[in-house]
């Protein structure tokens, strides 16, 4: 019997550690998910656009038409597909057709399908050819391992040093390595397996992965302890060819060419691709509705033109002002790179462009659509969504990411989710504080941190993120958008109607012989200067 209403201690105990256990059950779940997606670059970019931007702004443009809905759509998932899918798959193609032109001096060396990039290239080849190593591949393995050192919450660890991975683990990693590399005969999915294994035990106590360097650097190296395992195998195997270990320096030196041409001439294949998007979008429009203008209007489709006629002073002005548009999206990308402008920045390390590179064709895609506008609104709108576009998808998102991990390690101090590459002063002005946030202030990586709590704080960052992006760029800045262009519409209507309801009266005034007439246009246009004068 409940007296009071209450439940009994007992009962309620079971009630709250239930309700506990499903809460760890799906942080747990979720933790599951969002790790795997991290370790998927083209599932999690797919996933956060889409959700994000591509289906939210779908909807909204909906309750203003099935031709602004269908553009809508188009446009966010081909910007998608152009932008952050497909590159290097032209990459590939490239690559294909210049090996053997660039690599002419070592035949049957094929590195169309190699990734290393330039530094790595040249790290790699270095050390292959030292005298400590003497081209043998186990010593060049173990060199290389334990010549790194990993970043872990606020400083450099060295991988043997420190007694931070295993003896017995170090050599698992390096025997690993090795028989990987010189089983040339192993399949992709063996080598891949081989490597996540060497991966695992590296990993598994240095508790250090995204942010490595080599001992002696300053800086942080250009790859991730992942990709650098990839590159040392399929290196390592190139250097197996005598013609190649006898002439390591011209094979980098060829190897380096290699990755630059290939980089250079995908990009400009890609970038020409997303910049002529839109218009392909806008020609798929024109021949579905047969009408010109921008499907951006609740007339649109409805046999009612929506675009008007610009004189030749209209449209000078309106060139110049797709010109400072598409000039503020080129200073803004600038500004988030935060770094001068490189040819290594545009070399490509994967099956997917890294951030720098879909920075550039994003802004390339963006900029094109507002030389695609066809009216004022279209471009202010254009402008403002994808100026918001780009600063949610390539930093701000991110920094919203950061404060939620930097608010939960605040609240619980056992929680180490982020990594500080230069610590906090906080003898500094908060300008400088809050810059060395956003500069040197890196979100761990899933494989980085061990503890479970940890993980689900980190899954938890994340979503915030995610959460942050949905409102801000799938929400909010469709709805002021299309209710910015609306309120300006209705306006133009109203001005309208007052002008023809002017003209009605008008007429009504005037003598039967003038009825129908404009008498204030037929003035301006019979008077000569000299009688105006």
């Amino acid at each position: 019997m409940l007296v009071n209403n209450q439940i009994p201690k007992q009962n309620y105990a079971n009630t709250v550690n239930a309700k506990k256990q499903n809460f760890k059950g799906l942080a747990d779940g979720l933790t599951t998910v969002l790790s795997g997606m991290e370790a998927q670059p083209m599932l999690k970019v797919s996933f956060v656009d889409t959700v994000a931007t591509n289906v939210p702004r779908t909807v909204v443009d909906l309750k203003t038409g099935i031709p602004a809905a269908i553009e809508t759509a188009r446009r966010e998932f081909s910007g998608l597909i152009v932008n952050c899918l497909i590159p290097s798959f032209f990459v590939l193609g490239v690559a294909k057709l210049i090996n053997k032109p660039i690599m002419h001096n070592f035949k049957n060396v094929d590195m169309s399908k190699s990734w290393a990039d330039e530094n790595t290239i040249q790290k790699l080849s270095s050390i292959y050819k030292s005298d400590e190593v003497g081209k043998d591949t186990h010593k060049f393995v173990r060199k290389t391992i334990e010549s790194l050192e990993g970043f872990d919450t606020d400083k450099f660890h060295s991988f043997v040093e420190d007694g931070r991975v295993d003896k017995k683990n170090i050599d698992k990693a390096v025997d690993i390595l090795t028989n990987t590399i010189t089983n040339t005969n192993a399949t992709k999915k063996e080598t891949k397996t081989a490597i996540g294994e060497a991966y695992k035990l590296l990993i598994g106590e240095t508790k250090s992965a995204e942010t490595i360097r080599f001992v002696g650097d300053k800086k942080a190296f250009s790859s991730n302890l992942s990709d650098l395992l990839r590159d040392q195998v399929e290196l390592g195997r190139k250097f197996l060819n005598k013609n190649v270990s006898d002439n390591i320096d011209d094979f980098a030196k060829s190897a380096k060419k290699m990755i630059n041409t290939k980089s250079l001439i995908g990009l400009g294949i890609i970038m020409p691709l997303a910049m002529s998007m839109q218009y392909i979008n806008r020609a798929i429009t024109r021949h579905k509705y047969k009408q010109k203008g921008a499907p951006i209007y609740k007339d649109f489709g409805k046999g009612k033109n929506t675009q008007k006629e610009m004189t030749t002073a209209e449209k000078s002005t309106f060139f110049m002002e797709k010109c400072a548009a598409a000039g503020a999206m080129i200073g803004l990308a600038t500004l988030s790179m935060m770094k001068k402008p490189s040819l290594k920045m545009l070399q490509f390390k994967g099956m997917f462009p890294t951030l720098d590179q879909c920075r550039w064709i994003a802004t390339g895609t963006f900029a094109s659509r507002m030389f695609a506008a066809e009216d004022k609104n279209e471009l202010r709108e254009s402008t403002v969504r994808d100026l918001a576009s780009f600063s949610g998808l390539y930093f701000l998102g991110d920094y919203a990411e950061k404060a939620a991990a930097t608010l939960i390690e605040k609240k619980k101090p056992d929680v180490h989710i982020i990594n500080k590459l230069v610590a906090d002063d906080k003898t500094k002005a908060l300008p400088k504080r809050f810059w060395n946030w956003v500069k040197n202030y890196k979100l761990k990586s899933f494989d980085e941190i061990t503890d479970v709590t940890s993980k689900n704080m980190r899954s938890v960052s994340q979503l915030a993120g995610l959460a942050f992006s949905i409102v801000s760029l799938g929400i909010i800045l469709p709805r002021y958008n299309r209710s910015v262009t609306e309120k300006k519409v209705k306006r133009e209507k109203e001005m309208e109607a007052a002008k023809q309801q002017a003209l009605k009266l008008q007429n009504e005034k005037m003598p039967n012989a003038f009825k129908g007439f404009d008498l204030n246009a037929s003035i301006t246009k019979n008077t000569t200067p000299e009688t105006t004068k």
